[in-house]
């Protein structure tokens, strides 16, 4: 198989790099961790304008009609400068609308969503923690219109600055998956979670929320179907960013120890930090590659299950073991608030359970494979 990127790619990896040197900066991180919401708007108008939203967006309904390879190559870039925008939540949802959403749902939401007059970030978690579709308990009650619903959703992405919420519900024993309208709604309470990532988060609570049943994407096990592959899909989007993330503390690891001088010699001279480094290098080539395979199996036809556990185990098991790495090799210096590299492992720690960790994949890599 070739992993070469294709001359599109080439395209959107370069203009991207281009455009987040400038707009991503260690700098605009930490601001934007600091809970500037000026920031986050700006970075993410830019995002929209240069297109990247409506990148998989199919071409029917006012979108690119990329591929999620092309995605990932863009994500990849997205993690190697921490880039805190709503893409991933973003294009993720666009997937599983494309893939579920009536005819009319995705007439009216798509477009909005790749000009960016809309937002829907997904919301699966609950109290426990758990992303296994199974556990939801937010409870709605189904009339004949529209379904009422109530409880808590947490550890929402960018929950603050999304129009909408594509939740998991549950009607009596029946689950549903609904895209809900969470703008300025009265009934819907949003609660700013912190969170290790540096990226807003927030809880959201529905109080008796009324929403029309047009909005349901599926019902039943098509709805649990559609939230396990929500949460594949996710699982995928967040390793391409963690593959990222890896290749830029490799380099930067490698810069500082070639520079960084103990007992009149370079640090990276030692046997035992060339050792850190080569495994360093090792982990991220890995994760990049069961990355991209992972990517290349979504279609508009499914997506390879096992592939994309694959990459979500490689991803949250490495890319954090490499940041651990590259403390060892800078030091106490790499821990503190002005050297950028706590920056990266922070987001490793967050990325490495988003969408669930390494053990909820390897359960459901050993269901797949019927072991």
């Amino acid at each position: 198989m070739d992993f070469g990127l294709t001359e599109t790619q080439e395209l959107i990896r370069s203009s991207a790099r281009e455009f987040l040197e400038q707009n991503s900066s260690p700098e605009v991180v930490r601001v934007i961790a600091s809970g500037d919401d000026e920031a986050i708007s700006t970075l993410w108008k830019s995002v929209v304008d240069l297109g990247w939203s409506s990148l998989t967006v199919s071409e029917e309904h006012s979108g690119a009609g990329l591929t999620f390879s092309d995605l990932a190559v863009l994500l990849e870039e997205l993690g190697a400068h921490l880039a805190p925008t709503p893409l991933v939540e973003s294009s993720i949802s666009v997937w599983i609308i494309e893939r579920y959403g009536s005819d009319s749902l995705k007439s009216e939401l798509l477009p909005q969503i790749s000009s960016g007059e809309i937002l829907v970030t997904p919301a699966i978690v609950e109290r426990d923690a758990s992303w296994d579709p199974e556990s939801t308990r937010v409870a709605a009650t189904q009339s004949d219109s529209s379904l009422i619903v109530s409880g808590e959703k947490r550890f929402v992405a960018f929950g603050e600055r999304a129009t909408h919420a594509l939740t998991l519900v549950r009607i009596y024993d029946q689950p549903a998956l609904a895209v809900i309208p969470i703008w300025q709604a009265e009934n819907v309470e949003k609660t700013p979670l912190d969170h290790a990532s540096g990226v807003p988060v927030c809880s959201l609570s529905f109080n008796e929320f009324e929403v029309g049943q047009s909005n349901v994407l599926a019902t039943g096990n098509t709805a649990i179907e559609a939230a396990k592959e929500l949460i594949a899909v996710g699982s995928v989007a967040r390793s391409a960013q963690l593959a990222g993330l890896g290749r830029a503390v490799v380099n930067a690891t490698v810069d500082y120890t070639a520079n960084r001088e103990q007992f009149g010699r370079a640090v990276g001279s030692f046997q035992a930090i060339q050792h850190h480094l080569a495994e360093m290098a090792i982990a991220s080539k890995q994760v990049n590659h069961l990355v991209h395979v992972a990517a290349r199996s979504f279609s508009r036809d499914g997506y390879s299950i096992e592939a994309a556990a694959r990459a979500k185990i490689a991803a949250s098991d490495k890319i954090s073991q490499v940041c651990w790495t590259a403390h060892q090799c800078h030091g106490a210096i790499g821990f503190t608030w002005e050297h950028n590299l706590h920056l990266y492992t922070r987001r490793a720690l967050a990325w490495k359970t988003d969408y669930g960790d390494s053990a909820f994949h390897q359960s459901i890599l050993a269901e797949a494979l019927g072991l």
